[in-house]
């Protein structure tokens, strides 16, 4: 059965107070209920939302060059480590850039290079600058500005094993 809305919204309007606001959250809600995906459709919506990494659903869509740019940033509170860790964090920028596919949209730049989680993004930095020897205080200000590991059961973990944290 085919609801034509066209025909139903006068009628609604007509025969009660119902505000225009409150009609169109119902149009919404109604076009909603009548549109079913089918299997392949689901599962190609799915695959575009998880990390290319962890295969968890991303649920904070921050692509990897905004990321990196915000760490560039954070950086310039520390001119000689910028120096020496940027050409690094710009290389595993790049290597990400090579592996993305297309995803979810970015909530900063709106471009549709959300494919790796900000976790494992920020894993890869804190991994970079552990195998780089940088100050234990300049980890442990990143770990506390650029923090994903939300449940402290991953790289956070490490940090506070390792005293960094």
């Amino acid at each position: 059965m085919s609801l034509d809305l066209a025909e139903l919204i006068p009628n609604i309007l007509l025969k009660s107070s119902i505000n225009p606001i409150n009609l169109r959250v119902m149009e919404f809600f109604l076009q909603m209920t009548t549109k079913f995906l089918t299997g392949f459709e689901r599962d190609t919506i799915q695959q575009a939302y998880d990390c290319m990494q962890c295969s968890e659903p991303i649920t904070n869509p921050i692509c990897h060059d905004c990321l990196g740019n915000q760490i560039s940033s954070w950086l310039g509170f520390y001119p000689n480590i910028k120096k020496k860790i940027m050409p690094k964090i710009k290389d595993y920028v790049k290597e990400v850039n090579n592996n993305t596919i297309e995803s979810v949209n970015c909530a900063c730049c709106s471009k549709q290079k959300a494919a790796l989680c900000p976790y494992c993004f920020t894993e890869g930095i804190f991994n970079l600058l552990k195998k780089s020897k940088i100050d234990r205080m300049v980890v442990m200000d990143f770990l506390s500005t650029f923090n994903f590991d939300l449940k402290h059961e991953g790289y956070i973990q490490d940090a506070i094993e390792n005293g960094l944290y």
